[in-house]
C-alpha cells in the first residue's frame, strides 16, 4: 500500500514537471474596475481528453471549482479585491492577476496581464459617468506623455520597451453640476516584462583555438516561461559581418579555423517580427598557430667530424607546426646568428669552426630549439693526420726507391761493351769460367 502511494505521488510529480502553466486572463482586460461592474476570468490550459473542473483561488485560498474554464464576477464589490489564480486540468498553477474595485470618480485602467517587450501596452482614463471627461492627460513618473500616444481617452504604445516601465496616472476635467473640476486618478505601476534575456555568446572550447581546429559558438538566452511558444531567431556576427542567420538554431560552427578568422564575434536574438532584438557583448577570439615542436638537426658528415678544408652541411626540420616557419642557426657561446634558412653550410671548414651547433624554429609564436650537435674539424696538426701523412710519405719514398733501382739496372745494362755476355740474375757463375 505504501509502495503504491509512493508510486502515485511520483507519477503526479513527473506529470507536473512536464505540464504547462495555465494562463489566466480577464475580460475586459483591466486590473481596475468601478464598483458594480462585472468581469470574467478565463483559465487557459492544454487540451485534455476528458472534461475536468477548473480550480479557482482568491488570495491564496481555494475559491471554488467550475465545470468550465471561466469564472464570472458580477456587481463587483470591495471584497472582490485581491489576487486571483487558477489551475486547469493537465496544467500547473497559473500566473496571478490582481483585481482592484474602485470607488473613485476617476480611474486609470491598465492591463491586468503582464505586458512583455514588443507587445501592445494600452490603458484608458475613465470617469464614473460616461462622457463626463474633457482634456484628458496621461503621465509616466510625473512627466506628461499624452503626445504622441493618446487617442481620445486611451493611450497606446504599439511596441512596449523596458524603458516604458514606470508609474502611470491620468488627469481630466470632470463635469460637476454646472462647472468643470480637474481630477487625477490613482497612480499604478506598470512593469514591462523581459521576453528573453540579453544573449551571451559562449565559446565551447577556448577563445584562442589552434589553427585548423573547429570553432563552436552558442548564443545563450532564456525565454520567459509565460511566453513558451515564442519563436526566437539567431544571428551570428564576425567582425560585424553576418556569418549565419537568421536561423532558429542557437549554434554556429566553423569546421577548421584559420588565422583570418581572428576577430570579434557576437550574436543577436530577435522575434519573428523583429520587434524585439537584443545583441550579445562582443567576444575577442584569437586563432593561434599550431606550436612548433619536434625540432631536429641533421649533420653531414655524420657524427659531425669533418676534415679541415672539407664541406660541412647542417639541416633543421620540425615535426609539427603550422604557418610560415623561420629558422636561425647558432653556435654555443656566440650571440651571432649564423644563418636564417633550414640548411646551413660551411664550404671549407677551419679549426675555428669547432663547437656545438643548434637551430631555432618559429612560426610567430614561441620559438623551439633543437638539440646541440658537436662539430669537430680534424686539422693537419692532429695526431691522426700526422700518422696518415707519415704512412703516405713512407709509401711514396718506397715507391721512389723501387723506381730508382729499376732505372739503375736498366741503365747499367745498356752501357755494357759489345760482345760481352751479360749474366742475368738468374744465371749462376760457373766455377773456373771466363770472366
Amino acid at each position: 500500500m505504501a509502495v503504491s502511494r509512493a508510486l502515485l505521488l511520483l507519477a503526479q510529480a513527473l506529470s507536473l514537471a512536464v505540464a504547462e502553466m495555465a494562463l489566466l486572463t480577464m475580460d475586459p482586460p483591466w486590473s481596475v474596475i468601478f464598483q458594480g461592474e462585472s468581469i470574467t476570468l478565463r483559465c487557459q490550459g492544454p487540451p485534455v481528453h476528458k472534461q475536468q473542473p477548473t480550480a479557482w483561488y482568491h488570495n491564496g485560498k481555494l475559491l471554488e471549482h467550475t465545470e468550465t474554464n471561466t469564472y464570472r464576477i458580477q456587481n463587483a464589490r470591495y471584497k472582490q479585491n485581491g489576487r486571483y489564480e487558477c489551475q486547469s486540468p493537465g496544467s500547473t498553477s497559473s500566473n496571478s492577476v490582481t483585481l482592484s474595485v474602485s470607488y473613485d470618480l476617476l480611474i486609470l485602467q491598465v492591463p491586468s496581464h503582464a505586458v512583455f517587450e514588443g507587445e501592445l501596452l494600452q490603458m484608458q482614463c475613465r470617469g464614473w459617468k460616461v462622457g463626463s471627461l474633457a482634456a484628458v492627460r496621461f503621465y509616466r513618473d510625473g512627466a506628461d506623455i499624452t503626445k504622441p500616444y493618446t487617442s481620445a481617452m486611451q493611450l497606446s504604445i504599439p511596441q512596449a520597451k523596458a524603458h516604458h516601465s514606470g508609474r502611470y496616472h491620468c488627469s481630466a476635467d470632470m463635469h460637476s453640476y454646472l462647472s468643470l473640476k480637474r481630477r487625477e486618478s490613482q497612480g499604478l505601476y506598470i512593469s514591462i516584462k523581459e521576453l528573453f534575456t540579453s544573449p551571451v555568446l559562449n565559446v565551447a572550447s577556448s577563445a584562442e583555438p589552434l589553427e585548423g581546429s573547429p570553432l563552436n559558438l552558442s548564443c545563450i538566452t532564456q525565454l520567459s516561461p509565460y511566453r513558451p511558444h515564442t519563436v526566437l531567431w539567431y544571428l551570428f556576427y564576425g567582425n560585424s559581418t553576418v556569418l549565419q542567420g537568421p536561423v532558429t538554431s542557437s549554434e554556429y560552427q566553423v569546421p577548421a579555423v584559420g588565422l583570418m578568422d581572428t576577430g570579434f564575434y557576437s550574436c543577436a536574438v530577435r522575434t519573428e517580427s523583429s520587434n524585439v532584438q537584443k545583441w550579445s557583448p562582443r567576444v575577442p577570439i584569437t586563432i593561434k598557430r599550431v606550436p612548433i615542436s619536434g625540432v631536429s638537426l641533421e649533420v653531414w658528415p655524420q657524427e659531425g667530424q669533418v676534415m679541415e678544408g672539407h664541406r660541412l652541411v647542417l639541416h633543421c626540420s620540425v615535426a609539427t607546426g603550422t604557418g610560415s616557419i623561420s629558422f636561425s642557426w647558432h653556435r654555443e657561446g656566440s650571440a651571432e646568428v649564423l644563418g636564417r634558412d633550414s640548411r646551413y653550410e660551411i664550404p671549407s671548414t677551419q679549426q675555428s669552426d669547432n663547437g656545438q651547433y643548434y637551430c631555432m624554429a618559429s612560426n610567430g609564436d614561441s620559438p623551439a630549439r633543437s638539440l646541440k650537435v658537436q662539430v669537430t674539424v680534424v686539422g693537419v696538426s692532429s695526431p691522426f693526420c700526422s700518422r696518415v701523412r707519415a704512412l703516405l710519405l713512407l709509401a711514396a719514398l718506397g715507391t721512389l726507391m723501387l723506381g730508382a733501382v729499376v732505372v739503375h739496372v736498366l741503365t747499367a745494362g745498356s752501357r755494357a761493351p759489345k760482345g760481352t755476355k751479360q749474366q742475368t740474375l738468374m744465371e749462376p757463375f760457373a766455377p773456373g769460367g771466363d770472366v
